[in-house]
């Protein structure tokens, strides 16, 4: 059994086959990407993963249990985390506060000892806040700790976004185009995040992105969706070589190109 699979994977929206027997393997601690035309379906396959989406067929499977059918909390809970393709921040609360939301679900303090504010749960409160303020500081965000969320730059937001992710302990991250938005500096910047965040957290990375240059710079392997259907996977120089990618996705001139 494999560390992550999906195995024949459908999920139809009336009659459209948005995701069509899609299948896919990770090992622990790979980089993976996802690519193809928008509409593809890539979301989705996140969306099937995550429990916004229960597919019509097919398994999911995560260190050897089927959760195909389990809702999104408890899939977070399981150590599947996510960010979203529209940054999804609490634009009116702090940076640190933002990260400290994500910890809820480790929290042991009942509802009793946070309304009477007791010795265990300031202690809980503190570790909470120390680790939030380390991951922060991880992803280059630990001096805007007190800014306002809504306050940040795009780039800014995306990192927060992935601390917020980080924060709830996850064995896998499924980052939904994390460089959309970014200039060149910020987008080398990331990946040289995505790979310490990899290398520091154990964390298998999964992710959808357009940028061509950061996907074939970064990931180690890379599926290839078109219309709901996978084309191709392989590694990054695979890929760039595949005919069917070349005429689905990338275009004629790009391996020449790159």
């Amino acid at each position: 059994m494999s560390f992550f699979e999906m195995r024949h994977v459908i999920v139809q929206f009336g009659g459209l086959c948005a995701v069509c027997d899609f299948s896919i393997a990770l090992s622990a601690g790979q980089l993976v990407g996802l690519i193809g035309p928008n509409g593809a379906g890539k979301t989705t396959v996140f969306n099937t993963i995550t429990g916004f989406i229960t597919p019509d067929e097919g398994d999911i499977f995560w260190q050897g249990e089927n959760i195909r059918a389990y809702p999104a909390h408890r899939v977070t809970a399981s150590g599947i985390a996510r960010t979203f393709q529209n940054i999804r921040l609490f634009a009116d609360m702090t940076v640190l506060e933002n990260v400290m939301v994500s910890f809820h679900y480790s929290i042991q303090s009942d509802f009793l000892h946070a309304m009477v504010g007791s010795p265990k749960y300031r202690r809980v409160e503190a570790e909470i806040r120390e680790k939030s303020r380390r991951y922060l500081y991880e992803l280059g965000l630990g001096h805007l700790s007190s800014e306002k969320a809504a306050t940040l730059a795009y780039g800014q937001q995306r990192r927060l976004e992935i601390a917020r992710a980080l924060a709830t302990g996850p064995k896998l991250l499924l980052l939904d185009e994390p460089a959309a938005g970014m200039n060149p500096i910020e987008t080398i910047e990331l990946a040289a995040l995505i790979r310490l965040i990899r290398d520091k957290y154990g964390v298998t990375v999964f992710l959808i992105e357009h940028d061509m240059k950061f996907v074939m710079g970064l990931c180690e392997r890379i599926k290839v969706l078109d219309y709901g259907k996978s084309i191709a996977e392989g590694t990054p120089t695979e890929i760039q070589k595949d005919i069917k990618v070349i005429k689905a996705y990338l275009g004629s001139g790009y391996y020449a190109a790159g």
